[in-house]
């Protein structure tokens, strides 16, 4: 029963701290560093007593096996939990042939409370509209379920993006 308990300790400390780990990434890649800081010191605190207890007894392979599966698994639940969180802005491409469906749905948009840029462009078919849209990554969701509402066929890309406020630079 003690290796059992050890295991699973080891287990749910690993979780924990890559769990924060992954979090702590994803915050100082958004630009968030203080906040990324505070999660690494726990993070990193909760290691030292995780790999303490694994190094205690080397040749049992139960405890090295709950330290990486414990790593593998707060890998995915961070990701999870920054998924939901969505940190972070998102540029949305929308590409529809130019017609009356992407006049309505740049207006839809707008009306929705989304800055859309329309630029017309040339595709392997004839005029397109592209459509950018830059929001939080939280409403990604929303944006795309009315693209697929107005224009089911319209092709569309995402990425990550960074905005800067130049006249907050201006000093």
């Amino acid at each position: 029963m003690d290796i059992f308990l050890a295991v699973s300790s080891i287990f749910f400390l690993r979780l924990l701290d890559q769990t924060l780990g992954t979090l702590r990434m994803l915050y100082v890649n958004k630009g968030k560093p203080t906040f990324g800081a505070a999660l690494g010191f726990v993070e990193s605190a909760i290691w030292v007593v995780a790999i303490s207890q694994v190094i205690r007894d080397l040749s049992d392979p139960f405890l090295v096996v709950g330290y990486a599966l414990g790593f593998a698994s707060g890998t995915i639940v961070g990701s999870y939990i920054e998924s939901t969180i969505a940190i972070g802005d998102v540029v949305i491409r929308i590409f529809s042939p130019l017609d009356e469906d992407s006049q309505r749905l740049a207006k839809t948009l707008r009306d929705e409370g989304f800055g859309v840029t329309i630029i017309s462009g040339e595709g392997m078919e004839g005029q397109v509209s592209i459509a950018w849209c830059v929001a939080p990554r939280k409403k990604a969701k929303r944006i795309l379920s009315i693209v697929s509402s107005i224009n089911p066929d319209a092709f569309v890309t995402t990425e990550s993006t960074s905005p800067i406020n130049l006249t907050a630079n201006r000093k």
